[in-house]
């Protein structure tokens, strides 16, 4: 009998420290998660009130942070646009005079239109691909602002006389809004970012590269043999392409 109250008592004993243990370890546990509890509470009060900051910042001054983060101390004096139509991203690249490009920001598309492949006449809904230029700037846009693209170049032309085709369309925007029929569209206030560092670099100053893909990290097939002149066009997209990395 003694025997048995001795083992029961130390039954009781074991189990009160193992008790004890397990309830001081919830206990830290408890305190532990408490505390990072707090410290995300914290953390995303903080991230509201950046949000909040950076949704009352001016296009002009979110466009000046961006170049900013990208090193420019002063605007850059030549732009260049990558538009890709797969992707559906406007990349923004800039360089001081004869100085190496950086890349400045991103503004997705807002819509999309057409299928990958060149332009080829007025109506087709296909934004346009190849190697352009800024002809001219719109304040008065009925997509808030715009850039005009000056499709069709000389290529388009040529193309277009070589194949007997007419009427190839025209007025191909980067435009604000959510619409699209042949143009890229990136929202009104992004737009107005781009609009803003367009008017300091000058449209003489930006070159504006219009690919199906991201030729420097995919390829595309050629199966149209209808218009051959697709890969000529591509290979002078991708050398275009090739210093933007």
């Amino acid at each position: 009998m003694r025997s048995f109250l001795l083992g029961f008592i130390s039954a009781l004993f074991i189990i009160s420290l193992i008790y004890y243990y397990y309830s001081k370890k919830l206990s830290i546990q408890k305190d532990v998660s408490v505390k990072i509890s707090r410290i995300i509470k914290v953390i995303e009060r903080n991230i509201t009130i950046i949000r909040d900051r950076d949704a009352n910042l001016s296009s002009e001054e979110k466009i000046k942070i961006a170049l900013a983060k990208s090193d420019f101390i002063l605007y850059p004096t030549e732009l260049t646009l990558i538009g890709l139509k797969y992707e559906r991203i406007l990349e923004v690249w800039g360089r001081v005079k004869n100085g190496k490009w950086r890349h400045i920001t991103d503004y997705k598309f807002t819509a999309f239109s057409g299928r990958l492949g060149p332009k080829l006449k007025e109506g087709d809904r296909q934004i346009p691909e190849g190697i352009y230029s800024i002809s001219y700037l719109n304040p008065n846009s009925k997509f808030h602002l715009s850039l005009k693209v000056n499709y069709p170049n000389s290529f388009d032309k040529k193309m277009a006389k070589r194949e007997g085709r007419m009427n190839l369309g025209g007025d191909i925007m980067i435009h604000g809004g959510n619409r699209s029929i042949g143009c890229i569209s990136i929202g009104d206030d992004k737009i107005e970012e781009l609009y803003f560092l367009a008017e300091k670099v000058g449209i003489k100053n930006i070159k504006v590269i219009l690919s199906p893909v991201d030729f420097r990290r995919m390829e595309v097939k050629i199966k149209n043999r209808k218009h051959p002149w697709w890969r000529e066009l591509y290979n002078r997209i991708k050398r275009e392409m090739g210093e933007f990395k």
